[in-house]
């Protein structure tokens, strides 16, 4: 028999104070494919899945004379994968060193000798042509591409016990654990390489399957579940059935959050999901949008929802109580200072007051906008960052850090200008999103006709002119953004690929200076005509303090139902419990950073 060795290394992440690690499913679908097959079962012997990002050493020391080791790789174990792979191969000279996952290319194959083969897409009858050339003594291809299965009626990894194995093995960890019901996408997002690597078609898995693969989950210790569709939601009636089946098979078990990637452009369907599964889907419902330039969504092959659509959907969030947020991507081609402020501006005047994301735009392995064409065209340059995910361990390193390539300049958007962009963005964020100033915006926007590009565009002025703590935060945080976006480094202690690499900080920074914060809000409302003390005790008390017991009830001068000057009776309450009083992540997915206003019946 012939060892095989599959590889889809990751970082430990803790939850519950318990490490807690993905199953390796990628790898586990190519063999639990593979293995159904006579002539798999009678040559071929998967001696382990490396699912840990261990010391090289010790995985050398393991190695059995493997035949082939296969590496599924993405941007958070590139690097490591690269140099694992190559240790093995000055090792065992003879093995074969097969790569796939999202980042295999033909580049990566050309930049490494080591690596014997490449399959780009899906891997499942791929691999097994390989496994069928090694039986018959044939040559192998230096790259399988954009093939896709034929029919996805074959075992599943977990109903086949791929991972038996390493769940004995690991009898503390908490496992994340990821699902397919259907795969493929039919978008062509210049910016993903999903759509582009599964040429826009879309397979269903039996719906038997899944429920099975949901049954396993339960039984199991699992605490995360992701489920891995690239539009849930997007097949209605089957959707919604899945989602109650999540729902029915996963009362009283460990998961505790439900993860999953909504249709682009949201419908109805999306919201019934959501709240079928409120208990656990924490994260809320994603109303995508990237950009709000047209000439942007034209250039990345993207549709957005029209406005009054967008402005719709945030009406159903509130009917169907279930949180929303909304992410953006900075810099896409097209997009120039101003578009982007004008955007974000947009966003919030669409009703979007929950959550906004704002990631660095990232050119992946196999993308059309990191193509040499769409670099040349959109005069794209890029910056090598370091520790781009926000859940590396220092410790697992073990010499190999990951990089991935951030887009830092465009023909319409200087680095300096993106730089300017990103710190805008956070302001938004740290006064409309987190609260701070949100009442005030809204209370401007719908009575006085200010637009909150206006508002904020002052309260940015401020920001970067203030002399005291807040300016000092601030200037701070553009050092370190520019010495990112420049030279791909960030500060010690920190990781992160987005706005989020600080946000706990930021977060408990706002909280420990809020008299200050709200201090450089009054002298922005000096342009405006300022407000009524009323209204700033209820903006005050709209920021959620651990100092107070709620509910209490406040009189607002403004009815913040119809945002008129009217004397109001208001209720501000908070669902937070001790046990999440000091989680920033479950208090941000859940809504709870800031309080909640209604209005008490007179």
């Amino acid at each position: 028999m012939k060892n095989i060795y599959l590889f889809q290394p990751q970082y430990s992440v803790e939850v519950r104070k318990q490490e807690n690690y993905w199953i390796p499913y990628s790898v586990g679908c190519i063999w639990s494919y593979c293995n159904q097959f006579d002539e798999v079962k009678n040559n071929f012997i998967l001696k382990d899945i490396i699912f840990k990002r261990e010391h090289p050493d010790k995985i050398l020391e393991r190695l059995d004379n493997p035949v082939l080791c296969g590496f599924s790789c993405y941007i958070w174990n590139e690097q490591y994968c690269l140099g694992i792979a190559k240790l093995v191969k000055e090792k065992f000279p003879n093995c074969i060193i097969e790569f796939g996952g999202p980042q295999a290319s033909k580049k990566m194959q050309e930049e490494n000798d080591f690596i014997d083969t490449v399959i780009i897409s899906e891997g499942e009858e791929n691999f097994l042509d390989i496994l069928n050339s090694i039986i018959e003594n044939k040559e192998i291809k230096k790259y399988y591409e954009r093939t896709r299965l034929s029919t996805l009626d074959y075992p599943s990894p977990y109903q086949s016990n791929v991972f038996s194995k390493i769940i004995e093995e690991n009898p503390d960890v908490i496992w994340a654990a990821t699902i397919e019901t259907n795969r493929g996408c039919p978008h062509r997002c210049t910016f993903c390489d999903w759509g582009g690597t599964t040429m826009s078609k879309v397979d269903h898995f039996d719906i038997k399957r899944v429920e099975d693969d949901i049954t396993w989950i339960k039984n199991n210790n699992i605490g995360y579940l992701f489920v891995a569709d690239a539009n849930f939601g997007m097949y209605k009636e089957r959707d919604i059935l899945i989602a109650e089946i999540i729902r029915d098979k996963l009362k009283e078990t460990n998961v505790g959050d439900v993860v999953l990637q909504f249709a682009k452009n949201s419908t109805e369907a999306v919201f019934k999901i959501a709240k079928i599964l409120e208990e656990h889907c924490l994260r809320g419902i994603t109303i995508s949008v990237q950009s709000m330039n047209q000439p942007t969504l034209k250039a990345i092959k993207r549709k957005n929802l029209h406005i009054n659509d967008l402005t719709n959907h945030m009406r159903m969030s509130q009917e169907y109580g279930v949180k929303t947020y909304t992410e953006l991507i900075l810099p896409l081609p097209e997009e120039t200072l101003e578009t982007w402020k004008d955007g974000l501006s947009k966003v919030l005047e669409c009703g979007q007051h929950e959550s906004i994301d704002v990631w660095f735009c990232q050119l992946f392995g196999n993308s059309e906008l990191g193509s040499e064409l769409s670099r040349k065209m959109h005069g794209i340059e890029t910056v090598k960052a370091y520790d781009y995910i926000s859940f590396t361990n220092p410790k697992e390193y073990h010499g190999f850090k990951e990089i991935v390539e951030i887009v830092n300049k465009t023909n319409s958007m200087a680095t300096l200008e993106l730089i300017e962009s990103y710190l805008y963005a956070w302001t938004v964020i740290q006064f409309h999103i987190n609260g701070y100033a949100q009442l005030i915006a809204k209370y401007l926007f719908y009575n006085k006709n200010i637009t909150y590009r206006m508002f904020y565009d002052e309260i940015f002025e401020k920001v970067q002119t203030d002399n005291g703590i807040i300016g000092e935060y601030f200037q701070k945080l553009k050092f370190d953004v520019k010495n990112y976006l420049t030279e791909g480094i960030l500060p010690d202690n920190k990781s992160g690929h987005s706005l989020e690499f600080n946000s706990p900080n930021d977060f408990s920074f706002f909280m420990n200076n809020r008299n200050e914060v709200f201090a450089l809000i009054d002298k922005s409302l000096v342009k405006f005509g300022g407000i009524t003390n009323e209204f700033w005790d209820l903006q005050k008390n709209f920021v959620y303090d651990s100092e107070v017991d709620y509910p209490i009830t406040i009189s607002s001068s403004v009815d913040t139902t119809t945002w008129e000057d009217k004397p109001t009776s208001l209720m501000v309450s908070n669902k937070r419990d001790e046990s999440i009083r000091n989680d920033f992540w479950v208090l941000r997915r859940k809504g709870l950073l800031k309080n909640t206003i209604s209005k008490i019946d007179e």
